[in-house]
């Protein structure tokens, strides 16, 4: 978790105020860089417990990231993952971003070349604005700093995107990363299993401060919880009661071994009403938007400091943040990817686009509201802006593409035989108490 900022007009009007929302996501160190009447700047959230600050410099290149690259090992020698993004655009171009394994929000200027790359991962599990106005272009974590420096047109990137502009501000390409293979072929959940866990080890591997999880009593952290334990990880589990079914969280616990630590807390609204006001003094503003495109369900411009959701986040983050946590590992994209919010054609929620029937040719229907956007990019700003203000980087582990891809690949039958049939399927073959059928939990 940090943030970053970009611009090539009116460097020298960044502050403080200009700084602040981005300062809560990295409050370890702030660096920032003024070259060719350009700024950067990188707040930093030290995850490893190796400082490498940015931006990035070479030649007349210069880098600033958030997020974390899992496969960077691949491309050399490298102490950390950062470092391999210049020397891998030097080698690719703008292109580079394809070969990237992880979840980020890149900002790359090339002096030399006069061009902007501006990239998300997968599902955009970054925040990442663009700023243009007159001649000059901006991008960065937050929409506040860039309309703080004059930015009058800021927008959201979009997901599984690389821009490429010139320093003039003008479109020169846009371009998807990543193509699904839709081909329902796979007669066994084995590979999205195998890939899921793949996920987890890697979200969780090289870590320097145990993560922790919001274990429910549901099936998306029941997952991540059964597969942290399998690896053997150390971790905190953190439970909301209230509404979980206690008997559930407490048989998971009970298997559990002295590695897993955790913590309970009841719903108290007074806590409630304090860590809004938390959240609504260290957030920046953002209104999000849920709709189904198969229904008139619509719902616009709704507050997120104003969900009830984000508000019982920024308590468990509050409780991970005094237990010196700085990663969370979410199950934030099981609901869309998985369920569509459904099963059998049932939608449980509104918003649902197909209520979960997944159709014999997934071309129909794919990409679905919620698979890029929708719930998807409303309830990854919720984690993001919320845990963002306490200083804590979320993961997520059912949003790896290869997690993603093998789902996809599953057959319809597979898909289709019971609800979140690949993690039903894990819960039984383990032994791990689930409540059916039910969704639960963050």
């Amino acid at each position: 978790m940090c943030s970053i900022l970009f611009s090539t007009k009116n460097e020298d009007k960044f502050n403080d105020d200009v700084n602040y929302y981005l300062k809560f996501r990295g409050p370890d160190h702030t660096e920032k860089l003024t070259y060719k009447d350009s700024l950067f700047v990188h707040n930093l959230l030290s995850i490893t417990g190796t400082f490498t600050p940015q931006p990035f410099k070479s030649d007349d290149i210069v880098l600033i990231y958030n997020g974390e690259i899992y496969n960077y090992k691949e491309f050399g020698d490298y102490k950390t993952d950062g470092e391999c993004l210049i020397p891998l655009y030097k080698k690719y171009g703008s292109s580079f971003t394809e070969k990237l394994d992880g979840e980020f929000a890149i900002c790359l200027v090339d002096f030399k070349e006069n061009k902007v790359v501006v990239s998300s991962d997968l599902f955009k599990t970054k925040p990442l604005f663009i700023g243009l106005e007159e001649g000059n272009i901006g991008c960065a974590t937050y929409s506040s700093p860039l309309s703080q420096l004059g930015f009058k047109k800021v927008f959201k990137a979009k997901p599984n995107t690389t821009y490429t502009y010139n320093l003039q501000g003008d479109l020169l390409d846009e371009k998807e990363i990543y193509s699904f293979d839709l081909n329902q072929h796979k007669n066994t959940y084995d590979d999205w299993i195998n890939a899921f866990t793949n996920s987890i080890f890697k979200r969780s591997n090289t870590l320097n401060k145990m993560p922790f999880i919001g274990l429910s009593s549901g099936y998306d952290s029941g997952l991540i919880f059964s597969e942290m334990c399998k690896q053997d990880r150390e971790f905190y589990a953190l439970c909301l009661m209230g509404t979980e079914v206690e008997s559930i969280v407490n048989g998971r616990l009970s298997m559990s071994s002295d590695k897993v630590h955790s913590y309970q807390f009841q719903k108290d609204n007074n806590m409630y009403a304090q860590y809004n006001s938390y959240i609504t003094k260290t957030t920046e503003p953002f209104y999000y938007t849920i709709h189904s495109d198969t229904s008139n369900y619509n719902e616009y411009n709704t507050l997120l400091t104003k969900d009830w959701g984000s508000n019982w986040y920024a308590i468990l983050c509050n409780i991970a943040k005094n237990f010196d946590c700085k990663v969370c590992l979410s199950g934030g994209g099981a609901d869309e990817i998985i369920s569509d919010y459904g099963f059998g054609g049932v939608k449980k929620y509104q918003h649902s686009n197909f209520g979960g029937l997944f159709p014999k040719d997934l071309k129909s229907v794919f990409p679905w509201a919620s698979f890029y956007g929708s719930t998807m990019e409303s309830y990854i700003a919720k984690e993001e802006y919320v845990g963002g203000s306490f200083g804590i980087e979320v993961r997520y582990p059912f949003l790896d593409k290869q997690v993603v891809q093998e789902y996809l690949w599953l057959s319809q039958d597979l898909k289709n035989k019971v609800y979140k049939a690949p993690i039903d399927y894990y819960f039984n073959q383990n032994n791990i108490p689930y409540e059916k059928d039910k969704k639960r939990g963050f």
